[in-house]
């Protein structure tokens, strides 16, 4: 294994986490301000009935200063929905406005409490406990810095009152607050030890709550962080995932292989982000790569093959390894390194195209960036390479076979003709007379030669190649009038076989997007196995109606025989026929659905299968229109 890559920048841009991070903080901090707004609205009424339930408990209670500071209290909070409105209606919501706000509202806030602590007894007042709250509402909403800053606010405002309390110059405290529960918490009056114990205590509770809420909350950001960063990888993974998913879906759907390696190459471009990238084979020797496929590269850089004898990189690749660079160097042994600089290539990663332990390529992506490719990337780039093996080696496969097949069926085509054509002459008594079991052998041979017949037909039909020739023959179809057609044929074959037709064709039908020859042998298919399944008896319907904007439905019904449940995985493939089938009758080829499934892939249309045992089945199809 050769590899020299580091860690490249963030996905999109190295500013991307601070970006995302200031929006979340940004939106945690406009919801706070919010709610920050409504709660005071809740405090405001309490220590509204509060003052005055105070009041009429205790006529000497400060009633008066206490209501207009609740008054003010109400009014500012008014003012501060209506310019939270405002901060809101401006698009660039900036988050100083906000941070500006929040200070705002907490300064008044400590400012209209320390009033009130001051008219109801100054240090003796159990208002001062509110202070701690305030302390956590800045922990939560603001910076730690701004914090331990208020902190010192209230410690500052505190000392005065000790200090007033000291001149005797505190606003009395109202005899509501000198309930004898009240007297183990707060300092008895002019006595200093007491007053500095009080005050000690109050500030290493107030630093005590500012350490722990900051804390937390500093320990609940990085965890936000993390979280961001983890939904950031997850988003760049899935949005991969589902790149790579509609490559093999289109990979899938090829049928050249050039076409399917030039898919992979753009596609690893597109997908990692890349300069370019490429698919080199092995040819018959085993000694030379030739390019296959190249995105992004110059035509002068791959017209030349690589010796993997000069070529130390691709030969450690061929022999299994990968290789990964994040920084082109002269040491790293190509075989052509003018090409590399050439290119403007200055990280890589190559891997091995390989089909179990058989390679048969190489698949590179470039960077004209340094250390452009994390880890990740190189396991993502290793996943999408195996898969594009055997998305090669599957269409060779497929390739060869269609090959062979239609190789041997041009073969077979010749001589059966001409044996065909013999046993005609003889069953016509132009070689001298035969007798009553010599012309029945004769008829059972022709029967047997129109089994093979149908057998080669189906055979050279299965050619049919989604080509993008074959595309070009896609057109507006009239399949009402090809439907018409095909009934009178049918009409024939199910009157030879007793079983009654129905067809159900609707009026002004939309024209389907095909090609005649195909649509034609698509119905003709689907309808005559619907009749050879069927007993002597039965009925088959046929219908062809609209079932939306974009597709016309077919629907092909007998009373048949019915399918298997366990066969009906398998009715698209070659030669398959169930076991009831083949005992219900010696006809067919098994190849009849499987030409129906290939041009339904040919013209983006879909089948649906249902089917009871002994008592029929009902194909579904639907057929894309204009």
């Amino acid at each position: 294994m050769i590899s020299s890559v580091m860690p490249k920048e963030p996905f999109k841009g190295p500013g991307y986490e601070l970006v995302r991070e200031q929006l979340f903080f940004r939106k945690e901090l406009m919801e706070r301000v919010l709610w920050f707004i409504r709660i005071r609205w809740i405090v405001i009424g309490v220590a509204g009935a509060g003052t005055w339930a105070a009041y009429f408990y205790d006529r000497q209670f400060p009633v008066l200063p206490l209501s207009l500071i609740v008054l003010t209290v109400l009014l500012y909070n008014v003012l501060f929905h209506i310019t939270w409105r405002h901060l809101q209606s401006i698009e660039s919501h900036d988050v100083r406005s906000f941070v500006t706000f929040a200070h705002v509202q907490i300064s008044s806030d400590l400012l209209a409490l320390y009033l009130m602590i001051y008219f109801t007894g100054g240090i003796y007042s159990p208002l001062i406990i509110f202070a701690i709250f305030h302390i956590i509402l800045v922990g939560l909403l603001l910076s730690p810095l701004s914090c331990f800053v208020y902190c010192g606010f209230v410690l500052l405002a505190t000392g005065a009152l000790v200090a007033l309390e000291r001149s005797a110059s505190l606003h009395p405290r109202p005899a509501l607050f000198q309930n004898p529960a009240l007297v183990h918490l707060l300092p008895a009056p002019h006595n200093v030890g007491d007053i500095l114990v009080f005050f000690a205590v109050f500030v290493g509770a107030i630093f005590t709550t500012a350490f722990l809420i900051t804390s937390i909350k500093l320990s609940i950001r990085f965890k936000g962080r993390d979280l961001i960063r983890i939904s950031r990888e997850l988003d760049a993974s899935n949005a991969k995932l589902t790149a790579l998913y509609d490559m093999l879906k289109k990979m899938n759907q090829c049928t050249k292989l050039q076409d399917l390696l030039d898919l992979a190459t753009v596609n690893a471009a597109r997908i990692m982000g890349a300069k370019g990238a490429s698919i080199k084979l092995l040819d018959e020797s085993r000694k030379r790569l030739t390019f296959a496929s190249a995105c992004g590269l110059s035509e002068d850089y791959v017209a030349k093959e690589v010796d993997l004898d000069k070529s130390l990189i691709n030969r450690k690749v061929i022999e299994g390894s990968y290789f990964a660079s994040g920084r082109i160097e002269e040491e790293d042994y190509f075989q052509y390194p003018e090409d590399i600089r050439r290119e403007g290539i200055a990280s890589m990663v190559s891997f091995p195209l390989r089909v179990e332990k058989r390679v048969i390529g190489v698949f590179s992506v470039y960077s004209d960036q340094t250390y452009y490719f994390q880890d990740s990337d190189i396991e993502f780039f290793s996943l999408m390479g195996d898969l594009t093996a055997l998305a090669i080696e599957t269409l060779r496969s497929q390739l060869n076979k269609s090959w062979f097949v239609n190789r041997a069926a041009h073969e077979l085509k010749s001589p059966f003709t001409a044996v065909h054509g013999m046993l005609g002459v003889m069953r016509n008594e132009y070689l001298g007379p035969l007798n009553e079991k010599q012309k029945e052998t004769l008829m059972k041979s022709e029967s047997r030669l129109e089994m093979v017949s149908t057998l080669i037909d189906d055979l050279l039909k299965l050619g049919l190649k989604r080509t993008e020739v074959d595309r070009a023959m896609i057109h507006p179809v009239d399949g009402a009038k090809l439907m018409r057609d095909v009934s009178a044929s049918s009409q024939e074959y199910a009157l030879q076989k007793g079983v009654a037709i129905q067809f159900e064709i609707e009026d002004s039908l939309p024209q389907l997007m095909a090609d005649e020859k195909l649509i034609d042998e698509l119905f003709v298919n689907l309808i005559s196995n619907a009749i050879k399944y069927t007993p002597r008896g039965g009925r088959v319907r046929v219908s062809l109606v609209k079932e939306s904007n974009v597709h016309v439905r077919l629907e092909v019904e007998d009373t048949g025989i019915g399918i298997p449940e366990e066969d009906r995985s398998r009715l698209f493939t070659e030669f398959f026929r169930s076991k009831n089938a083949k005992a219900f009758t010696q006809e067919g080829t098994g190849l009849g659905l499987v030409i129906v499934k290939e041009i339904l892939d040919f013209i983006n249309g879909k089948i649906q299968v249902e089917s009871e045992v002994g008592k029929g089945t009902r194909f579904i199809v639907r057929l894309p229109c204009i």
